[in-house]
């Protein structure tokens, strides 16, 4: 789960093996994808069967058949081409506004709420940045007992910057994960990696 923008953003169609149930994050600077941590960012992603069901559906149904001005195939895309990162951050607020799956809980009327227009989405108190869904990802891993190390090569995120930034687990949480016999810890961090 790296940066949500970056990585969503630098994934070309080839990069997703869903035999292998994976999708490589590549750092391509010279064709304007780069990573944020760069070379050292580079590493396959796993996938579970849940995923690899979504792309599969995405690409069959709703991937445009385009490529960037590099020649390359982007994975997620619009009409136009590989979308750029305000367009990811973008989908990323206007598909986390409640009212799209549920009644609004700001009492607003979703036909004339400025939040649902383009360029106000992240004008809804409900809606989330992709920065706020990557600390939400890492802290529920983490309470799963997902050993900080996996955590960390996961995110693509020291584990310095991990304490400081993203966990956001209180300091009770930690002293009862704790406690817990070493048996009962999910030692293998299973579960797959995601984007987010």
């Amino acid at each position: 789960m790296p940066s949500v923008r970056g990585a969503n953003l630098a994934i070309d169609l080839d990069d997703y093996e869903p035999d292998e149930q994976c999708v490589w994050l590549r750092h391509r600077p010279e064709s304007d994808t780069p990573l944020k941590n760069q070379d050292a960012a580079e590493r396959p992603l796993a996938l579970d069967d849940y995923y690899c069901d979504v792309i599969d559906e995405y690409i069959r149904f709703h991937r445009h058949d385009v490529v960037d001005d590099y020649g390359r195939e982007p994975l997620i895309t619009s009409d136009r081409g590989r979308l750029s990162s305000g367009q990811i951050r973008s989908k990323v607020y206007q598909l986390t506004q409640p009212c799209l799956y549920d009644e609004c809980p700001h009492d607003r009327d979703p036909e004339d709420c400025e939040a649902r227009f383009y360029g106000h989405y992240s004008e809804c108190p409900s809606s989330l940045s992709p920065h706020t869904i990557r600390r939400g990802s890492i802290t529920f891993q983490l309470r799963e007992d997902v050993p900080e190390e996996i955590v960390s090569d996961r995110c693509d995120v020291s584990s310095d910057i991990l304490d400081r930034h993203y966990d956001r687990r209180t300091g009770r949480e930690k002293m009862e994960q704790r406690r817990k016999p070493p048996r009962e810890r999910n030692s293998e961090g299973s579960g797959p990696e995601t984007l987010f």
